[in-house]
């Protein structure tokens, strides 16, 4: 197990702290089961362990070093090539960063050669750049090792970097597990739309109409055909109309285009983000109002300014559909 708090010995050095769980796994005290007897094996393990123990302060040269403490030694040593820390084995854990004492704690768990990592937000306690650097490092050295890992963590960008499957966790309850591409584009609730992606997926409710339209005051929706069959169940009633930021575009004044006002211009160079929110709100009621401000993915070449009037088109064919009473994801129809 590898905890976000490092959890290193602040006496020992990154050598002893790589090397104390074998030595553990090595020391097989007397059992119950004995009965006053010790084999000549075990006493001999003793004996070793016990003049290691009062030789390990001297000089390398006059330390005793058994057969274990030998194959030990080649082991911390392997761990510590393939983590680039060689160069720390002598160093106190006061004496290292953040991402050294990380790959130390990763060190100790490696050494053990376990079946299943289980990694308990390690990488929480890092700033957001060498959080990038370590990440990536954890997932290489996974592809190295092959062990399966089990990796918690509350920031989505880390499990949909690094996850081959996610377990999307609320309140104690599985409620998706798939691949990270299969969580972002097939949510099977609201809740795993809202929390898979960075920006947040936008919600409006809308309410279906005959023919397979969604309506909302200021804007009615015309869905693809594949839609028509599920919405015939829902005529009538209030639904859940999701779409990411990325699937809103710029476009010209139109009845199906929604009227948006900018609160929030965001350039970040590669790519530019919108915060808006409804341009006319005087006849909508509080369940057609969004639940937070809108937020839109566009082009950075485009020249947008704070306070200023535009439409949105929704791309159609990428939009998600929730039921507002389960908050379970409507599928269209194969068909």
């Amino acid at each position: 197990m590898v905890f976000q708090s490092y959890a290193l010995y602040p006496h020992m050095s990154v050598y002893n702290n790589l090397a104390f769980g074998l030595r553990r796994a090595q020391a097989h005290p007397r059992g119950p089961g004995h009965q006053g007897f010790i084999p000549l094996a075990l006493l001999q393990k003793n004996l070793s362990g016990l003049w290691g123990g009062l030789t390990r302060s001297l000089p390398k040269p006059l330390r005793y070093r058994s057969r274990q403490e030998r194959q030990i030694e080649q082991k911390v040593l392997q761990v510590a090539d393939v983590l680039q820390i060689e160069s720390l084995l002598d160093r106190l854990p006061k004496q290292l960063s953040g991402g050294q004492k990380q790959r130390v704690a990763l060190g100790r768990a490696m050494a053990r050669d376990p079946q299943v990592f289980l990694m308990d937000e390690p990488l929480s306690n890092l700033d957001a750049k060498l959080r990038a650097q370590t990440r990536a490092q954890i997932v290489k050295l996974q592809r190295q090792l092959g062990t399966t890992t089990v990796y918690v963590t509350h920031d989505q960008t880390e499990a949909m970097t690094m996850g081959d499957r996610i377990a999307v966790m609320n309140t104690g309850q599985i409620q998706q597990i798939a691949s990270p591409l299969e969580l972002y584009h097939q949510p099977t609730n609201r809740f795993v739309a809202q929390f898979i992606g960075s920006p947040p997926m936008n919600f409006i409710s809308v309410t279906s109409k005959p023919g397979g339209s969604l309506h909302h005051p200021l804007f009615t929706l015309e869905l693809p055909e594949v839609w028509h069959g599920v919405l015939q169940d829902y005529e009538g009633q209030l639904l859940t109309l999701g779409i990411r930021p990325e699937h809103l575009d710029i476009a010209v004044q139109d009845s199906h285009h929604i009227p948006m006002q900018v609160e929030l211009v965001e350039a970040l160079g590669h790519e530019t983000y919108l915060s808006l929110h409804f341009a006319e709100t005087a006849h909508l009621s509080e369940t057609t109002q969004p639940e937070q401000p809108f937020i839109a993915r566009i082009d950075p070449q485009q020249p947008i300014r704070m306070g200023e009037r535009l439409w949105l088109a929704i791309q159609l064919d990428q939009i998600h559909l929730f039921d507002p009473q389960t908050e379970a994801a409507l599928r269209p129809s194969s068909g």
